[in-house]
Formats: C-alpha cells, sequence, structure tokens
C-alpha cells in the first residue's frame, strides 16, 4: 500500500509502540463459532425490526431504504404480504407491496427504496405485515428538508474514536469520565447530528466495552481482555444517544492486524483473514447479545479500511453476513480509502449497505501521496465524488461521505493531528453535499468539542471548531 496508506490507520498507528512482528499464532475459532452458547444468544425478534437508511432528517433529493425484519413465530414455514407507505395506510400511498417466505421460527428481510422528491416536511414511513397471526403495522418517523443537494450540508452523523477518552491521544489533562463522554454526544445532538459511528469496540490490545471474547492480539504482543478504561465506553454513547434519540453504528475492531485488507498478496493472508473473521463475528455476537435491545443500536461498522473492494470482500462479505444474520434490518458501513478500485460489477454485488467514502482532505491525499496540503485534495474532490455518484446510481448501495475534520502539517511521527479551521471544513461541506446522501465528520473526540468539556484539551483549535460550526448550524456560541 505505498503512497495509499489508508490514513486513519497511520493515524493510529504511532500509539502502538514497540510493534511486535506478526507471530504464528493459531486462529481464534475460525470460522466464527458463537462466542455465546446458542441458547444464549439472542432469540430472533418477536416484533418486526424497522430501520430507515438514512435514519434522517434528509433532502427532499434523495432516496431512502426501508429495511423490514419479518420474524415467524410458528413452527412451520409462513408466507407474509409486507407492504410500505408514506404518512398512511393507503393505496395511494404505496411504496412498495411484496411476498416474503419465512422460515419456522426464522426471520426474513423485506425491503424497498422511496424517493423524497417533493415531500419536505414531517412524514412518517410505515410497514404493514399480514400473516398467519393478523395484522401488524408500525412506523419510523422521518423529517425531509427541502435543500439544493443531495445530502444535507450539515453534518448529519460524527464519529467517535474510543481511544480518544484517554489523555494520551490529544494531550487530555486527563482521561475522559463518562459525563464528559456523554457530553460529547449530547452536543453531537445540539449541533443536528443523529447518528454515531464507534470506529472500534476493540484496539490496541483493549476492549471499549465488557467483552467476553478472548483473542490474541499481535500487534499488542497480548492477549486482548481487559477494558482500556474503568468505565464501558460503548454502553455510556449508547445509552446517551438512547436518551437523545440518537442512532448509533457499532465498529468491530481491527482483530490485531490493522493492515489486514492492504496485504493480501503477503503468504499467510488467508489465514490472518479467516482469523480476522471468526473474531470480528464472534465480537458482532457478543454486542447484539450485551446492547442488542439498545433503541440506539442502529447498525454495524466494519473498522478494517480498505483499498481494493474486490479483494476486500474476502473479509468484508462474510462478516456482513453474519451481521445481517443477527439483524437483518441493521445496514453495515465501510469506509473506502482515498483511492478505492471499486467496479460496479463488485459494488453491486458486495454485501456492505453503506460506503462512507473518506474524503482524505486531512492529509492532503492526492493518489499514492500524502502532501500535507489540503488545498491539493480539495482541488480533485469534486471530480473525486462525481466519481463515487457515478458509481452508486442505481445501485443498491448508499453512498455516505467520510468528511476529515482535522489535518497535520508533515508525516504524523514528528507532526501532530489538530483540528481543521472551519473555513476549509465548509468547503468541503459544499463539495461533499453535491453527491453524497449523508456527510458525516471525522472525528468529535478532540477535533470538535466544546472548549469547556470537563477534560479539556490543550490544543484550542477543537473549540475554535465547535464555536464556528455552531453558528454555521444557527447555534450561537
Amino acid at each position: 500500500m505505498t503512497g495509499q496508506t489508508s490514513l486513519r490507520a497511520a493515524a493510529l498507528a504511532l500509539l502502538l509502540a514497540g510493534l511486535a512482528a506478526w507471530c504464528a499464532t493459531a486462529p481464534a475459532q475460525p470460522g466464527g463459532r458463537p462466542v455465546l452458547p446458542p441458547d444464549e444468544l439472542p432469540a430472533p425478534p418477536g416484533r418486526p425490526g424497522f430501520t430507515v437508511v438514512p435514519a434522517g432528517p434528509v433532502s427532499d433529493q434523495t432516496n431512502v431504504e426501508l429495511r423490514l425484519a419479518v420474524p415467524n413465530r410458528t413452527d412451520r414455514p409462513a408466507a407474509f404480504a409486507v407492504s410500505f407507505f408514506w404518512d398512511r395506510v393507503a393505496e395511494d400511498n404505496l411504496i412498495r407491496k411484496q411476498a416474503v417466505q419465512v422460515p419456522p421460527g426464522g426471520v426474513a428481510l423485506a425491503r424497498a427504496w422511496a424517493p423524497t422528491v417533493r415531500l419536505a416536511g414531517e412524514r412518517k414511513l410505515l410497514y404493514r405485515i399480514e400473516g398467519p397471526d393478523g395484522i401488524v403495522q408500525g412506523d419510523w418517523p422521518l423529517t425531509v428538508v427541502a435543500s439544493r443537494t443531495p445530502a444535507l450540508p450539515v453534518l448529519s452523523a460524527g464519529w467517535l474514536d474510543p481511544l480518544a477518552v484517554g489523555r494520551g491521544v490529544y494531550g487530555r489533562e486527563r482521561d475522559m469520565a463518562p459525563g464528559d463522554v456523554a457530553a460529547v454526544v449530547d452536543m453531537a445532538k445540539r449541533l443536528g447530528m443523529t447518528t454515531l459511528v464507534v470506529t472500534y469496540v476493540e484496539y490496541q490490545g483493549s476492549w471499549y466495552y465488557p467483552s467476553r471474547v478472548r483473542f490474541h492480539d499481535p500487534e499488542a504482543g497480548k492477549e486482548v481482555a481487559a477494558e482500556r478504561f474503568n468505565f464501558d465506553v460503548v454502553g455510556t454513547i449508547l445509552e446517551r444517544a438512547e436518551e437523545n434519540g440518537m442512532h448509533v453504528l457499532l465498529g468491530l475492531g481491527r482483530s490485531g492486524d490493522t493492515n489486514l485488507l492492504w496485504e493480501f498478496d503477503k503468504p499467510g493472508w488467508p489465514e490472518r483473514n479467516r482469523r480476522a473473521i471468526g473474531i470480528s463475528q464472534q465480537i458482532a455476537e457478543d454486542l447484539w447479545a450485551r446492547y442488542g435491545h439498545r433503541r440506539s443500536f442502529y447498525g454495524w461498522y466494519l473498522t478494517h479500511e480498505m483499498n481494493d473492494l474486490e479483494k476486500a470482500s474476502a473479509y468484508y462479505d462474510p462478516v456482513a453476513e453474519h451481521c445481517h444474520s443477527l439483524a437483518p434490518e441493521k445496514p453495515v458501513m465501510v469506509a473506502p480509502a482515498g483511492t478505492p478500485k471499486i467496479t460496479r460489477d463488485v459494488l453491486e454485488r458486495s454485501k456492505v449497505d453503506i460506503f462512507a467514502y473518506q474524503d482524505a482532505v486531512g492529509a492532503g491525499y492526492v493518489p499514492y501521496q500524502n502532501t500535507y496540503d489540503p488545498k491539493r485534495r480539495l482541488a480533485q474532490l469534486d471530480e473525486v465524488f462525481v466519481w463515487y455518484r457515478r458509481l452508486h446510481n442505481n445501485s443498491g448501495k448508499h453512498l455516505w461521505s467520510d468528511l476529515e475534520l482535522w489535518e497535520r502539517a508533515g508525516p504524523p511521527d514528528r507532526h501532530p493531528t489538530y483540528a481543521a479551521p472551519f473555513g476549509r471544513v465548509k468547503q468541503q461541506i459544499d463539495i461533499e453535499a453535491r453527491h453524497v446522501d449523508v456527510l458525516t465528520g471525522y472525528e468529535l473526540f478532540g477535533f470538535l468539542e466544546p472548549p469547556r468539556i470537563g477534560a479539556p484539551l490543550p490544543d484550542r483549535r477543537a473549540g475554535r471548531l465547535f464555536e464556528d460550526y455552531a453558528r454555521y448550524v444557527g447555534l450561537g456560541r
């Protein structure tokens, strides 16, 4: 991956002091054997699971996907008639009607896409299921905003790297406490974000929630067993997000193999991949068992980043399918790097639902080179996202952007990473909103933080970006 190193992985790699050489460890439960006994895994839901992607608010220039998990509580196969509607159950409001076959005691996915054109206002998306148990209905409130662009020109979602809770990443005066993490979630809500992405639940040899999964991390040189902080970071985010009516995608982590999807040609890669699949599937099960009851649990993020989707699908597809087996209605997301190799055929075959493309502005990335001049990347950005849009049109895959809120004056081993000025971020918003459906900001910790949070940062640029962005969205100081 010469010259194309994933920017996020590169930024975090410095934190891995004294990387151990890759050691020949046995795969940890290859093939994704459940970390929990079958009788401890969550049972199929008694009621349907309904998710709308994006969660909203959305513009009136886009399409939303309706994802409905239809359960069969009988002991025999059953057929269900599923209908989706705008606002009320009426023939004139019908989006789609379909028949769904569901195995005994199982669940199946019904889907529909709905354009939002000329539908600005407070709306509801409804489902109606007719089956052996009668009729079941439900809805998802959705705000549709009149807009000139497919994405609203604001950050609708924000990323949270749990490692940044500690004092060592961005030089905080102390580790963040649960109240500090909750305050950042509240801040995101006040700024209009309704979706959060927890980038990983394990990394650098530690957990960020009380996991029952155990595996050896060859990069950290130890078993991943303990939590890094003295509280459940993931659970704190989910709980506060639920109180705020927000939605959270949970990242499965890097399985102790940060460069997995960049080293396909190295000897032993198939074994590494099988190991990573097994670990990721176990983590997904563990997260679903612990947090699946949370209304804020929106979906999954596959933390391993890629440059070549066709090759990376050897990891992505089995993990995404496993996540879908736990909750078919919940989407799976990835964040491709700055110059991804993707064809339309490969995109359509992928089991991933959301592609949030890194805009790569932070390090001034141009093909296969980090220039550390954001203007160089900004000059190419419109052309890059035009291509993403053409690739995604009518593909059945969601196109989001991963808009970088940071920059750096040089290589990470000699230069700190800091919050970008709002003027640069506004340029990114203006360009990307024309082509994608959702803008997400990477990341909130360290780069978009209120200046008076309980664990303050020594670099005040994050506070300035927060204040400038708050004024932009109409909150004042």
